[in-house]
């Protein structure tokens, strides 16, 4: 098998346990929100599994894994398996150490931590003090997630991405079933047990789906600490200036929430057009990236630029391959889409225009998004996180210049914080495309413009035949759910068909991978 074959081989596995991650997420939020709707306990809930949460994020899959493989993979090819195993155990103590003062720390001071995120839980009798509660108890997750984290970065150098890709899939699964099994019959020790249950079970789990793959792969669990290894010290080098990073995406987060805080339904607007690109940057974007950083680190430490050049060019052009015609799809059926999914119940046929609104907006940059997480891993595979903070730094105060600018044109209102947020998305993709193949590694852009060019013409009659769907007049008006599942279906199915179809027809190199993996001839 091709290197291009094992890294679409890869990412095809991240991306499906993705899929069904996400699948599985949205029927835990219909048990929940049946269980719960959106009482207090629901909020006590959403407010104590931020935290945790958030520090998986930052510190965790935001920057321990991607800090962790560069290094771990230079110590394989350089000093061999035993010798960057004693880095893994080292790594694996130290960060067990420092999450378990954390999570002393933030279990202790949960009554303040929970004061300061809800100050407004007070106001009702005996929410805050469900939601300190459920706080101290949901702190151990942290450990939990972080470990994963770790253990994902140790597997992936190994090539070994479906453990790691399936442990979201074991949390949704546990949180489902302790609300089915549990509410409604343990509320003598608080009403929202089976929510807490359900993280700590499902963490649990999260962890020892990884102890069979990495124990196959000869990590010990040893108790091995070396706290003057050089390599220590680089991933220490590398994950700073990543956690800065990390820490500016929820900035933007927190920047966007206060802008449209200003439009009545704008952030439920707004945070439903998100999801709707989460998707598709989740299962082509960011798994292409996860699978292709370990062969990149690989590359580095052994100084073979060459390599490493043609493999970035083939992750970006196959990310440009899937994404362009998802972004072109995600536009023009985003009023069927959201239709189908959300105009139920209280969401009226206006949410759906304004949801839609927000998707146009967050989806025109999807193409940058992607790109941006696989020129990110780049740099990490160089060690260099230092020139992604800075990009990063500067989408930032594009964002807040642009929520304030474009929230107050009155065509735009709260629809601005979206397009705010794909313009300061371009930027940053174009300063870290820029920036790496001017002063790291030079590239021959001619072959990603022919890819570009290929895609866009093979969209066209994909692209017509949504618009077509679009067009017709079922999508304003409740019900006709079996006619929207049946024309949403026939326009994603067919429209990708035809898509596939004149790839091949334009032997578009991309597909060969795709094909080979289904044992197919590439081209006639």
């Amino acid at each position: 098998m091709s290197e291009e074959q094992e890294i679409t081989k890869s990412g095809g596995a991240i991306a499906g346990l993705t899929m069904i991650s996400r699948v599985l997420g949205v029927v835990r939020d219909m048990v929940a929100s049946n269980a719960f709707g959106a009482n207090y306990i629901a909020d006590a809930y959403y407010v104590a599994f931020s935290i945790p949460n958030m520090l998986r994020k930052l510190a965790g899959e935001g920057s321990l894994t991607i800090s962790f493989i560069p290094v771990f993979t230079g110590e394989l090819e350089k000093k061999g398996k035993e010798q960057a195993m004693k880095l893994a155990y080292s790594t694996f103590w130290v960060t067990l150490i420092l999450l378990g003062l954390i999570t002393a720390l933030g279990m202790i001071f949960s009554p303040q931590i929970t004061s300061l995120l809800a100050p407004g839980f007070g106001n009702v009798a005996g929410k805050m003090e469900l939601a300190t509660r459920m706080t101290f108890e949901m702190f151990p997750y942290t450990i939990m997630i972080c470990m994963v984290a770790l253990c994902m970065g140790i597997l992936n150098s190994f090539r070994h991405f479906a453990a790691p890709a399936a442990s979201q899939i074991l949390l949704n699964i546990a949180s489902i079933l302790a609300i089915l099994l549990i509410n409604n019959r343990y509320h003598f020790w608080h009403p929202g047990v089976a929510l807490v249950v359900g993280v700590l079970v499902g963490g649990a789990l999260q962890f020892l789906i990884q102890v069979p793959p990495l124990l196959k792969h000869g990590f010990r669990f040893k108790l091995y600490l070396d706290l003057r290894h050089p390599g220590l010290r680089q991933i220490g080098k590398i994950m700073l200036p990543s956690l800065f990073a990390a820490s500016i995406y929820q900035l933007n987060v927190f920047i966007n929430t206060i802008f449209v805080s200003r439009f009545p339904g704008g952030r439920s607007w707004i945070y439903y057009a998100d999801r709707f690109i989460e998707l598709p940057l989740a299962i082509f974007g960011i798994a292409i990236a996860t699978a292709i950083l370990p062969n990149l680190s690989s590359y580095a430490a052994r100084s073979e630029l060459d390599r490493f050049r043609e493999l970035l060019g083939f992750g970006l052009r196959l990310v440009a391959f899937l994404i362009i015609p998802s972004m072109l799809g995600l536009i023009f059926l985003r009023v069927p889409i959201v239709s189908l999914i959300y105009q139920h119940g209280e969401f009226q046929s206006s949410d759906t225009l304004q949801t839609a609104f927000a998707v146009l907006f967050y989806a025109l940059a999807l193409w940058a998004s992607a790109g941006a997480r696989i020129m990110t891993q780049s740099f990490y595979a160089l060690k260099d996180a230092r020139i992604p903070a800075i990009c990063a730094a500067v989408g930032m105060i594009l964002n807040l210049i642009g929520c304030a600018t474009l929230t107050r044109i009155p065509r735009l209102g709260f629809a601005g914080v979206a397009l705010s947020t794909s313009l300061a998305t371009m930027l940053n993709f174009l300063l870290l495309f820029v920036i790496f193949t001017t002063r790291r590694v030079r590239m021959d852009f001619s072959h990603l413009g022919a890819t570009i060019f290929r895609c866009l013409l093979a969209s066209i009659p994909m692209v017509a035949l949504a618009a077509y769907v679009s067009r017709l007049g079922i999508w304003l008006h409740a019900g006709h759910t079996l006619d929207k599942i049946l024309w949403v279906s026939a326009a994603v199915l067919g429209g990708a068909g035809m898509y596939f179809g004149i790839a091949r027809l334009l032997k578009m190199s991309e597909l060969e991978p795709l094909l080979g993996l289904l044992g197919r001839k590439p081209h006639a």
